[in-house]
Order: C-alpha cells, then structure tokens, then sequence
C-alpha cells in the first residue's frame, strides 16, 4: 500500500469517506491510486495513460480488458469528458460499480451500513432541488431523470419505444441487500460505461412480466431529450432495497418520488379475500382481518386504505378475480403520460 502522504492526498482526491481507509485495498489497486494522483494533475488521453501505465503491452484492438485506461473506467475510477480525455472519478461512481460487480469481500456488516447511508446522503442532496420543486408545484424538468411508477403494459410500451435495451444489476439492491430479489432487473436505455448486456426486447419484457409476477415495482426513470430523444431506465423495485423509496420517507415525499400517477380501487363484491393483494403490496394499503374464527380456515375481511396508495399497480396484477383496478390521477408533472399515450 501507498505512503501515508500520498494515500492521503488520493483519499482527499477521490473524496473517500474516512471509515473506508482501512479497507482500501479491497476498492483500489497500487496503480489505480497512482492514476487518479497523476490525474488530478491535468487530464490525459487513453494513449497517455497506456503509455504511462502499460508501457510495453501490446494492445488488442478488439479486447477491452486488455487496455488499463477502459479497465479503470469501467471501474468507475475515471471519467472521460467531452473531449476524450479522462479525469478522476469519485467513490460514489466507485461504489456503484463495485457494488454491483465485484462484491462485498472480506467488508464486514456495520462497514457495508455506513457505506449505505453515506450514499444515500448523496443521492438525498443530488435530487434535493427536484423534491423541493415538486413540493411546490413547479413543473419537471424533462431534460433530468425523475422516477415514477408505471403499470405493467407502460412498462412495455416504454420498453418499444426505447432505441436499445441493457440488462444490469440493479445498484440499489446490490448495495443495500435487504431481499432476496434478483439484483437482475434494471433495464437500461443506455450501456453504462459499457457495462451493461445488451438484450432483445422481448426479452426485456420477459424480465420486466417475471418482476411483476415477484412482486416488484415498476418505475420509469425517465428523460427526454429537446430533440424527442428518451433516455434512461426502468427499474424493478421493492421497498426494502430502492433508494428513490428511502428518499421519499426521508423528504416524506411519498407520492412525488417515484411520482404517482394511479390509484387503486377496490372493488369488494368481486373480493374474495385471498388475501394476495395484502402480501404484495409494498405500503400496507391492504390489510387483513379475522372475520370468524370457527371456521377452518377462518373468514377474512380485506381492508384497504387509499391514503397509503401510490399506484404501482403490483396489487392488481396479482388479483386472481380482477377486484383491483387503477385508476389514473391527474398528475401535471408526468412525463410518461406524455412518452406512452
């Protein structure tokens, strides 16, 4: 490992939060440190970096992997500007892809929760100005992401209209590791920094059917572009996992972030109390009580309280009598109304 002063100077540079010191060798290697240090100078061209770094190694055109510039910024150690140069990156960028593809080795628990809310302090003071916008009325900004939930068939929809189709972990629950849900749901319209796998459409919908079916959120994080262009994700959330859903009880921003754009409407003479709407919806809104308990099973009464609703439609899926329908809300910020009518 580095000298004091120098892992010092790239702990400040890479805006490493302390408790993290311990276990640096677990995030970077000797020579990664070295080039965020030598970075932070002035920013170098992949020809440079090679040069400096890989001098001597002939490289594959056609292999990646063997190139140390597009390893360090798959890893999310650098960044390229606009001009294809590269600059360093930070440790939130570090974390995420870490998180999601390298594992938590050797990381003990209450080090992995201090990592947690420490990102989500950083996710919380990223979309501050967004909430804060929200509260107030304003209208969204369509060139930023905002999330917002979306029933099953505007999943699809989105899905078509997207130009392209990647798979990745979801980051969130690859961080945060509270469930058993499969990390393989976020379903990107963008490889980030060419990470993610790149899939067919009706593939993508398998996917998204197969996260509905287990009880996941869908959620459009969306932008578009002035030229019409959409770029963004869908995700696959659970509340247990999703930042976006830690933010909103944190800002008690429940029905703004994801935005809500339905509710359910129960409909009880078609109910037959089975009780399935109750284990899949992620708020509470449905609720079970004992009507008789001589019977064997005992009798149920189904409850639901539509103030805990924010319409991401998992309970209707999952109704087998159809005694759950969305209704839409008038919602003036959304942009998936717009991208799926």
């Amino acid at each position: 490992m580095k000298t004091t002063a120098k892992l010092q100077d790239f702990l400040s540079l890479f805006e490493i939060p302390d408790f993290i010191k311990p276990w640096i060798d677990r995030f970077f290697e000797d020579i990664e440190i070295d080039l965020v240090i030598r970075l932070s100078d002035k920013p170098l061209s992949r020809n440079e970096i090679n040069r400096t770094f890989q001098p001597g190694l002939e490289l594959d055109p056609l292999n990646a992997h063997s190139d140390f510039t597009a390893r360090a910024y798959r890893k999310g150690i650098i960044n390229r500007r606009g001009d294809g140069r590269f600059v360093p990156a930070d440790f939130h960028a570090r974390f995420d892809k870490w998180a999601m593809f390298e594992g938590w080795k050797d990381i003990p628990d209450e080090i992995r929760s201090q990592l947690n809310t420490w990102e989500l302090r950083h996710y919380e003071r990223q979309h501050a100005d967004q909430i804060s916008a929200l509260k107030q009325g304003q209208p969204r900004d369509r060139s930023r992401i905002y999330p917002e939930y979306i029933l099953l068939h505007e999943a699809e929809a989105l899905l078509d209209l997207a130009p392209h189709v990647y798979l990745m972990p979801c980051n969130c629950r690859s961080m945060i590791q509270k469930c058993t849900q499969s990390v393989y749901t976020c379903l990107r319209f963008e490889s980030d920094r060419g990470l993610g796998w790149e899939i067919s459409k009706p593939r993508a919908k398998e996917i998204v059917r197969t996260a509905n079916k287990n009880g996941l959120m869908q959620s459009g994080e969306v932008a578009m572009a002035a030229d019409g262009a959409i770029s963004g994700a869908i995700c696959n959330c659970c509340a247990d996992c999703c930042y976006p859903h830690k933010l909103a009880e944190h800002r008690n921003a429940q029905n703004l972030w994801p935005l809500s754009r339905y509710v359910a409407r129960y409909l009880e003479d078609r109910c037959i109390a089975c009780g399935r709407c109750v284990k899949r919806c992620p708020f509470q809104a449905f609720t079970s009580v004992k009507r008789n308990q001589a019977e064997k099973p005992p009798s149920r009464t189904i409850h639901f309280k539509e103030n805990l609703c924010r319409g991401c439609g998992v309970c209707s899926t999952g109704c087998p009598e159809n005694a759950i329908e969305m209704s839409a809300i008038e919602c003036k910020p959304s942009l998936i109304n717009e991208i799926v009518s």
